[in-house]
């Protein structure tokens, strides 16, 4: 039956573009507008690359497309041969194939547009046990749903093996905590799953959509792989703003978030919103280490002393990478340290100048500490000449700080660095301003895999800041008695050779 020009314009607007198929035909599913996170999934899966995986928060549509996916597929008569994985056949894979089915069947527009849609169980040519739940379309595609470390190798449709191989939703978080079955189900995946396809022939493509769910994870594997096309999407930044606002507004992330830490379940909040994942058993930095306080309780303290300090981009173009600037306090006294403040990102050099003396000013800090290895030649004229030109009130403490231990400017010596920390989150020493804390929260509970770490780092300086200062914490001050006379809890013990007192963290 002959096509109308209208029709077949439409026809070949949509032919392998997603989203615009989606919108088209399949209206009610797709009836929100698109947003960034949206074209760059729409993007990649439109790309002519064969594999794809896409870490996308919960809500954003990952099934949605892969049903779109698959639809066209059919329509086109793309594919002879679609498998839909997932971590259970009946919980998942095959109710998304069943939808697949119902949407063919129902869809109005489908059936205006490409006619009546065959659908048939029967004559799949695959054994029993396989097609239970297959069917064919058109008598020209089978639909075969599949779980997780179910057989998929060998199987043939009229001599196709599986061209277009949707995997969703495919690893259980209960089950990546043990070793054991996250080593089993990397060896089906490889062994078995990418193993299916007909290699002789180029036309096959795997797509693996889902939530990242572990940092030892299949997911976090293949997204680290120079093999796979990625992408690893956030819904929100460290500051809470909503890049998906019609989804979820920045007033409801921030307001979850808050919940979340309340509740210790901060690591579930990153998972699902920002594919941050947090595998507790590896976790240097657990979040019940993670103290808070108010600043505006800090602000007239006159015992805190605050510095601040500078972890400039390790590139002569300084623009191109990330620079942190933090602001810290200390009490010496209580044996306190507060995560102030916080400026990260990329930044010009007369940027990184008025950010970090800006930050100094606010915290009424004397000192700034400048991280300079590699840099020097770079860093400390342009700066001591900066701060000559604005005159006697920026006329800061400088402490040009360089990098210790083996490979003190790379990616070890930061994780050195970072990893100090450690004991004095343990011993609940330190402090954060609830109000930037964001980004160092969330590279800490990914240490040591997090991407980057320059919020961290920076703060991490603040060890060798109090050592090249000499500062240490103090003993605890005797508790007065009603009479105002001091209590000496240490009367009664007896010493021999008594030492002089030393002041020790």
């Amino acid at each position: 039956m002959p096509v109308a020009p209208e029709v077949s314009a439409v026809l070949e607007m949509c032919y392998k573009k997603v989203g615009l198929f989606g919108k088209t035909f399949m209206p009610s599913t797709f009836n929100t507008p698109w947003s960034e996170l949206h074209h760059e999934v729409i993007n990649l899966l439109d790309s002519d690359e064969q594999k794809i995986v896409i870490a996308a928060p919960r809500n954003l549509g990952k099934t949605s497309f892969a049903k779109a996916l698959c639809i066209s597929g059919i329509l086109f008569r793309d594919y002879e041969f679609i498998t839909y994985i997932s971590q259970s056949l009946e919980s998942h894979a095959l109710m998304q194939t069943e939808n697949i089915k119902r949407e063919l069947l129902s869809n109005q527009e489908i059936r205006r547009v490409f006619g009546s849609v065959r659908v048939a169980e029967e004559d799949t040519g695959l054994d029993e046990s396989f097609s239970k739940h297959a069917w064919v379309a058109f008598g020209h595609t089978l639909v075969l749903p599949r779980g997780a470390n179910q057989q998929v190798r060998g199987l043939l449709f009229d001599n196709y093996r599986p061209q277009l191989i949707i995997v969703d939703d495919l690893e259980d978080k209960r089950e990546l905590e043990n070793p054991e079955n996250r080593r089993k189900l990397k060896d089906w995946f490889y062994a078995d799953l990418m193993q299916c396809m007909d290699r002789y022939s180029n036309k096959w493509k795997v797509i693996y959509i889902d939530t990242l769910k572990h940092s030892e994870s299949l997911m976090q594997e293949l997204l680290s792989s120079s093999e796979w096309a990625s992408l690893r999407l956030e819904i929100c930044g460290d500051d809470y703003e909503s890049k998906v606002p019609y989804l979820k507004t920045t007033e409801e992330l921030k307001r979850e978030a808050a919940e979340a830490r309340k509740n210790g379940t901060l690591d579930i909040f990153y998972m699902e919103m920002r594919n941050i994942p947090i595998a507790k058993e590896n976790q240097s930095f657990r979040l019940e280490y993670f103290q808070q306080y108010s600043e505006t309780d800090l602000r007239n303290n006159k015992v805190v002393e605050s510095i601040v300090i500078v972890d400039p981009a390790k590139t002569v173009q300084i623009q191109n990478a990330d620079t942190a600037i933090v602001g810290v306090g200390v009490d010496y006294a209580s044996g306190t340290i507060y995560f102030r403040d916080c400026v990260s990102g990329k930044m010009y050099p007369e940027q990184i100048y008025e950010e970090m003396f800006a930050m100094a000013l606010r915290l009424n800090s004397h000192v700034i500490g400048i991280e300079v290895t590699g840099l020097e030649e770079f860093i400390k004229q342009p700066i001591m000449n900066e701060m000559q030109r604005r005159g006697p009130r920026y006329s800061f403490e400088i402490v040009w700080l360089k990098a210790r231990g083996g490979d003190p400017g790379g990616e070890k010596g930061k994780l050195k660095r970072i990893g100090a920390l450690v004991p004095y989150y343990r011993q609940g020493f330190i402090r954060h301003n609830p109000t930037c804390c964001g980004k160092l929260e969330s590279q800490l509970l990914a240490f040591p895999r997090t991407g980057l770490v320059d919020v961290a780092d920076a703060f991490a300086y603040t060890i060798e800041m109090l050592e090249l200062g000499g500062r240490y914490f103090t003993s605890p001050q005797p508790t007065p008695t009603e009479d105002g006379n001091e209590v000496d809890e240490f009367a009664e013990l007896e010493y021999d050779n008594p030492l002089e007192y030393s002041r020790l963290i």
